[in-house]
């Protein structure tokens, strides 16, 4: 049997919280290679259950629902950030762990697989890969994910892996018989999500909570977005599937679960209504959680209620802004009424200040920091809470080329000037300390709206 070592690797970051972070797509390839007949091995750089050692203690690391801190030691940053005032750190376990859990592995791999996710956290994806390299310099190393969809020509010369995967799912199987002859007994369960096993969770020993993904895909084509590159058909996952992986999860006292879809309560309600009846009727007393937020056109009382009665704690809605000129250019996610209408219901179903989220885009080019602060007032007077999401610039997105002409630094040739900390689209009418100014000022509006919000029940 063929052995295959997949690894999600280090971040590096001016900061990252684990927000129900796990590498589902690694998860699921794991699971269907295993099934195939491969003998598979996981590493999670990100395993906070892992990460417990003298030089990377963990402190405070269970938050609410099983969210917490990322264990991290401060690092050099890369030239493109050595002026830039904040600490540059890598987030994980240590080198020393690392390289005992290599070391612990039953064999050798025949090949090692690693995942990416944001661009501009390439340097932690090197430092992995040069890590593996150091304990097998023979074994060829492969690259997926987003980094790798997105910036493949940057992979291909700076992550030190042999191979870029660009490639869909259902075709790596192929790929894998014909490069390194490992036969898969399975190739027909990777075209279609609806036919994935339930996901790798044995590579963990310890888990605060669960993710889910009901579909893949999404209906609208905002300019600043990326998913239909990154996902360009709809797919969707059975009430069976979902209800399996569910009562996995449950034997091992998980309660918390967090949904992954871009388009849950469109693509992924079929299947989500009749995962929650079932859930409700046989009993089960969970906490759902919605951090890539829902749309708000969606929303309607009969889902708002089940929503409710299946026990979502956190939703998260996309607004992204509340400029009627900038939602129709960004897509027509949504309209202030539908917001509004959206959250009357939420309210009326029983839904609380608290656990209701709203994401606003801040740092768009063409934007004003003015129009960012009477969105973040826009949200505040519906009683909910709103949240920067400061604009990131993202490769083969329509929106793309408008960054790279308004960015004064080379974003097309240095992922790191992706990262939205970053702010590489800033400008003299919205400055760095403009995106600080309105970070803070929107901490402050959430403070008195949960402050108000408790009073009030009390």
């Amino acid at each position: 049997m063929a052995s295959i070592l997949l690894v999600n690797p280090w971040i590096t970051d001016f900061a990252a919280y684990d927000l129900w972070a796990k590498p589902l797509g690694l998860l699921f390839l794991a699971s269907l290679l295993s099934s195939g007949g491969v003998d598979v091995a996981f590493i999670d750089c990100m395993d906070r259950a892992k990460a417990q050692s003298e030089r990377h203690p963990i402190s405070g690391s269970k938050r609410f629902y099983g969210t917490g801190k990322y264990p991290k030691r401060p690092i050099e940053p890369p030239r493109a950030y050595e002026r830039f005032p904040r600490t540059y750190y890598r987030y994980g376990i240590t080198e020393e762990l690392f390289d005992k859990l290599i070391s612990d592995l039953p064999e050798r791999p025949r090949l090692v697989m690693v995942t990416s996710m944001m661009t501009y956290w390439y340097p932690g994806v090197q430092q992995t890969i040069a890590r593996i390299k150091l304990h097998f310099p023979e074994v060829p190393v492969w690259l997926g994910g987003i980094y790798a969809i997105l910036c493949r020509e940057h992979a291909l010369k700076f992550s030190g892996a042999d191979y870029v995967i660009d490639i869909p799912l259902g075709q790596l199987p192929y790929l894998l018989e014909n490069r390194l002859g490992i036969p898969l007994s399975n190739k027909a369960m990777w075209s279609s999500l609806s036919l994935f096993p339930p996901p790798f969770w044995k590579a963990y020993e310890e888990l605060s909570y669960g993710v889910l993904v009901a579909s893949i895909g999404c209906p609208f084509s905002c300019p600043y977005c990326a998913s239909p590159v990154l996902q360009p058909r709809v797919d969707i996952r059975t009430v069976e599937k979902l209800y399996e992986e569910i009562s996995l999860l449950c034997d091992r006292q998980i309660k918390d679960f967090a949904f992954y879809d871009d388009a849950l309560l469109i693509y992924g309600w079929h299947s989500i209504e009749t995962l929650l009846k079932r859930l409700i009727s046989e009993g089960y007393s969970l906490n759902f959680h919605t951090p890539n937020a829902i749309h708000v056109k969606a929303i309607d009382e009969r889902k708002s209620e089940l929503l409710f009665q299946a026990g979502f704690k956190t939703l998260r809605l996309g607004l992204e802004t509340a400029s009627p000129y900038h939602q129709r250019v960004w897509g027509n996610k949504a309209e202030n009424r539908e917001f509004a209408r959206a959250v009357r219901i939420l309210k009326k179903t029983g839904f609380t200040t608290d656990q209701v989220g709203v994401y606003l885009l801040s740092g768009v080019p063409g934007q004003r920091p003015e129009d960012v602060r009477q969105a973040v007032d826009f949200v505040a007077e519906h009683e909910v809470l709103p949240f920067i999401a400061e604009y990131s610039p993202i490769p083969r997105t329509p929106m793309w080329e408008k960054a790279r002409r308004v960015s004064t630094f080379d974003i097309e040739n240095e992922p790191l000037y992706h990262n939205n900390s970053f702010f590489a689209c800033r400008n003299k009418d919205f400055s760095y300390e403009d995106m600080v100014e309105l970070k803070n000022y929107t901490r402050k509006v959430r403070s008195a709206l949960i402050s108000t919000s408790m009073a009030d029940s009390s």
